[in-house]
């Protein structure tokens, strides 16, 4: 298992050149062939969840007696905020008037928007048909497949592939207790029917877009408590929100936390977030603490990619390198081959998910009709 800064120093290393000029290009080249090899072996899946928005009425501002909006209007304000525990979206809005606009709600705003005019003056109160249109995470890169829960049923709505068949089926608009399709556009996820309760569980299961690695090893300070079972490390002298945010979720960095033996375990824990310069929660608890009291430690930035190939990446990196940056045929033929060998490893070990632990040979099946019996 290498760290990024394990990577970088192997590439300068290894290219026989550490100026800065390089290291910098190493950086770009290692993040290029990481992403490389995890779209080509290791498909990044992660989940998000999100809730529904089913139909509601709710109250406009008046701007004169009982009127909020006047002809021509094409916006409009809530009597209450649109909440910031709900998404930032667009509606299907129908207005006092009959009209009906698809409309813009903004987290913790009062004000809503929409593109056409209105051609005749509304009132104060206004139905939502339901949110149909939920925002993508910025990570993610392609989703595998959108689930809704409702109860204890999961349902997974069909893909749509195109634009017309997606026109098509907005015709009218319609809500259903489940959806029937789901379509990405606009970096929105859309779904049809619209749903039709609030609440219900949204499930995006789908490959994210991976960060570079741009974190160096980091060693200030020591370790003042990490507590076998428990998932919160406190250090002495660390100053770790200098290099790393705190307060905020971690995870997609892929930051670890290793305690140096023989005081730790010397294995590598993965960071959630850093709360303070001294305090950091781990996403599993601790296997073993021997004496962590005073210990030195290492938090690196890891590859997403399968610990046992990290050095694949560097290879990538070389023969690129050695084929354009500083033509070698000869460091190219020999990177070329460590990395070649080691895609012949990847094909075998992360062509699945899981592993067959039974390793008794399996008896050859035969069928008994092709064979010709003597007869007594």
């Amino acid at each position: 298992m290498k760290s990024f800064s394990q990577l970088l120093n192997l590439f300068t290393t290894l290219s026989l050149n550490s100026s800065t000029t390089n290291t910098t290009l190493g950086g770009i080249l290692l993040n290029d062939q990481h992403r490389y090899l995890l779209l080509k072996y290791f498909d990044n899946e992660r989940s998000f969840t999100m809730s529904t928005i089913g139909p509601q009425s709710l109250e406009l501002t008046p701007s004169s007696g009982t009127t909020a909006i006047l002809a021509g209007g094409t916006s409009a304000t809530l009597t209450s905020a649109w909440p910031t525990t709900d998404i930032s979206c667009e509606q299907l809005t129908v207005f006092s008037n009959g009209e009906q606009r698809k409309t813009k709600f903004i987290q913790g705003s009062t004000t809503i928007t929409w593109q056409s005019p209105l051609t005749t003056s509304a009132g104060t109160s206004i139905s939502l048909v339901g949110v149909q249109s939920y925002p993508l995470p910025a990570n993610v890169s392609k989703i595998k497949n959108a689930t809704i829960t409702i109860g204890q049923l999961v349902y997974t709505p069909a893909p749509v592939q195109s634009i017309q068949e997606w026109t098509k089926l907005n015709a009218l608009p319609y809500t259903a207790s489940y959806p029937a399709y789901f379509y990405i556009y606009n970096n929105q996820l859309n779904f049809w029917p619209i749903p039709a309760s609030t609440g219900d569980v949204i499930t995006l299961n789908c490959q994210i877009t991976v960060p570079d690695m741009t974190y160096s090893d980091y060693t200030t300070g020591t370790l003042a408590t990490m507590i076998a079972g428990s998932n919160v490390v406190v250090g002495s002298s660390t100053l770790w929100g200098t290099p790393f945010p705190t307060g905020v979720d971690l995870t997609f960095t892929n930051l670890y936390l290793t305690a140096t033996p023989p005081k730790g375990d010397g294995l590598p824990y993965q960071i959630q977030s850093f709360s303070s310069g001294t305090s950091a929660t781990l996403m599993k608890p601790v296997v073993y603490a021997p004496n962590t009291v005073g210990a030195s430690y290492t938090i690196g930035q890891y590859p997403l990619l399968h610990s046992d190939f990290h050095d694949a990446i560097v290879y990538g990196a070389l023969r690129i390198y050695f084929s354009s940056i500083v033509k070698d045929t000869d460091k190219f033929n020999l990177y070329n081959g460590l990395f070649q060998e080691k895609l012949k490893l990847m094909d075998f070990y992360l062509a699945t998910k899981s592993v067959n632990v039974d390793l008794s040979v399996s008896p050859i099946q035969t069928n008994p009709n092709l064979y010709i019996f003597a007869q007594d």
